[in-house]
């Protein structure tokens, strides 16, 4: 890694713990200068104000959640299942905070950003198609072809809404312990909708490369297009 991406990475770290600590709307880019360590116009060599600063951020958060996901998914023989599906979302999730705060659509955390026309978070979700997603497990065979597709994918956010947002109702030091949560989940959802025969994991994994692959292109392809966008727009300004 070269002298600038290794403080570009630094930055970065520096931003995602100053934006959970704060939130967006008070995390001011000197404060992200003194949680690195280094002055404000550094930061700025880097990045050009706060937004173009909490994309990058956004973007690294989003491949690394997917990368996490993947690799769980992979590691786990019964990862192309349902309950495999679901139990590797929430690792991930649960190891990348600000993605979680983002999902919840966190207040204190993403403040204004959300409300932002075109904000990058919103084109990241347009590209989420869950329904084709367990669409193609159930070609595959890794799912129930007999529940509908939609059922499937409504029953699994309802299940993702709740973890995500229990939270809110239930004070954190009442919860159970967080792995033995997921096993269960994991073990109740493989139960209810796996087929008779017990389902192709591999099948499932193979989609869920697919699905991995061609989400990432997508969200690469929408980086590129901004970066282009303000590329223009600040030649213009000067």
């Amino acid at each position: 890694m070269s002298d600038n991406d290794e403080r570009q990475k630094q930055i970065l770290d520096a931003a995602a713990a100053v934006i959970i600590r704060l939130g967006y709307d008070k995390t001011t880019m000197s404060d992200i200068a003194e949680e690195v360590g280094t002055s404000r116009r550094t930061v700025y060599l880097y990045f050009k104000g706060k937004e173009e600063l909490f994309e990058e951020l956004l973007y690294r958060e989003y491949m690394q959640y997917a990368q996490t996901w993947l690799e769980q998914i992979e590691a786990d023989p019964r990862g192309g299942t349902i309950g495999g599906f679901y139990r590797a979302i929430f690792h991930a999730v649960n190891s990348r905070p600000l993605i979680a705060a983002m999902l919840r659509r966190d207040q204190r955390v993403v403040g204004n950003y959300l409300r932002k026309r075109d904000n990058l978070f919103s084109q990241m979700l347009s590209g989420v198609n869950t329904f084709a997603y367990f669409q193609a497990l159930q070609a595959a065979g890794a799912i129930r072809q007999d529940i509908d597709a939609a059922v499937i994918e409504h029953i699994v956010e309802m299940l993702s809404w709740g973890q995500l947002t229990i939270g809110d109702f239930k004070p954190p030091d009442q919860f159970p312990p967080y792995d033995a949560v997921m096993e269960a989940l994991a073990d109740i959802m493989d139960r209810a909708l796996r087929p008779a025969d017990g389902g192709n994991s591999e099948a499932g994994k193979a989609v869920t490369r697919q699905i991995t692959a061609a989400a990432r292109a997508q969200l690469e392809q929408i980086k590129q297009a901004r970066d282009m966008k303000q590329t223009m727009h600040q030649g213009a300004e000067q």
